[in-house]
Parts: C-alpha cells; structure tokens; sequence
C-alpha cells in the first residue's frame, strides 16, 4: 500500500486537526498507518448469478423509427411542464387572493382611532 499524497483532500483535514504524518488515527495513534485498498468492482449482480443479465426486447417500432420515442418523450415532457407551470400560477392566485381577503377582512375590524 501507498501512503496518501499531500495534495489530497482527506490528507490536508488530517492535518488541519492536528494528525501528523506517519502516526495512526486515533487517541493513542495507535490506528492503520496507510489507507485501505480500494478496488473497482464490476460484477455487482449478486449471490449466486452466473448468466449475465438479459438484455430488455426491442419493438419493431423503435427499429424503424428511432426518433418516434424521443418525440413522444418530448412532448409527454413538454404537456407536464405545461401543466406544472399552470397549477403553479393557479397557487399563486389562490394565494394572492387569500392575502387580499385576509387584508380587507382586518382592515374592516381595525379600529380607527389606532
């Protein structure tokens, strides 16, 4: 194993708290001197998978026209926004309404004299 360098990240706040190099972490330093091995680990389907896994079916339509599905995604995209930005203006004025109702309401029972 090979010692961090002094350029990284996890190796400076060490130091800012007062580690020094060389020593292990901890009250009697008596922790791991280098950092563990870290590995990439690529077969991550499981206990006991042997098969690779299945690959989804594609339809026919998607072969012939491999636009149509962005497309439809689009403008199920577009249609939700639409519909997200129009409840949104609809709060609003709902919203707004309420505060005007609330400042005429008080405004009426508001003594004049205050």
């Amino acid at each position: 194993m090979a010692a961090i360098g002094s350029s990284n990240i996890g190796f400076q706040l060490l130091k800012k708290s007062g580690w020094k190099e060389g020593t292990g972490l901890g009250a009697q330093e008596q922790g791991r001197l280098e950092p563990v091995e870290t590995r990439v680990k690529n077969n991550k389907r499981g206990l006991g998978s042997k098969e690779p896994k299945p690959k989804p079916k594609v339809e026919d339509d998607v072969e012939k026209d491999p636009q149509k599905p962005k497309q439809d995604m689009q403008s199920k995209k577009r249609a939700k926004l639409a519909a997200k930005r129009i409840r949104k203006m609809q709060e609003e004025e709902k919203r707004l309404q309420e505060k005007e109702f609330e400042m005429a309401f008080f405004r009426e029972f508001w003594p004049d004299n205050v």
